[in-house]
């Protein structure tokens, strides 16, 4: 079974694995750089030995259940280490004065895509509250 998030290539790895798919697939969007959502339904293909493939589409989104926002930082391994550091006990992260994981963001050892990663997450979990 082939799955993932959208556009990252998994009709592109059937077409090689098994060439007669000829699964649909578009160029990288020029855009956004990324892959782009093409897959529509779940087929399934007959390997040449034994077995057989599925490809799905894409997954554009995962969520969260059961996870506290005070919680959620330490789910990213790289601000372990700093959390309990910053100047306030509750600190979110986010703008709050004396936040050691803000600062070693700056510095460059949490880098800018994994906090983004985080803020993002963090504040789609409070819209769905």
């Amino acid at each position: 079974l082939l799955s993932g998030h959208s556009g990252v290539g998994k009709s592109t790895l059937l077409n090689q694995l098994i060439p007669e798919a000829q699964q649909a697939t578009k160029e990288i969007s020029k855009f956004s750089a990324k892959g782009v959502h093409t897959t529509t339904f779940a087929e399934m293909f007959e390997l040449e030995e034994e077995g057989y493939l599925i490809d799905t589409p894409g997954i554009k989104e995962f969520g969260i259940l059961d996870i506290e926002d005070q919680e959620l930082s330490h789910y990213f391994v790289e601000m372990r280490q700093y959390l309990g550091q910053c100047k306030y006990n509750n600190c979110r992260h986010i703008n709050e004065p004396g936040c050691m994981v803000l600062q070693k963001v700056e510095e460059g050892y949490i880098h800018p895509y994994r906090y983004d990663s985080y803020v993002n997450i963090l504040f789609e979990e409070e819209s769905h509250k």
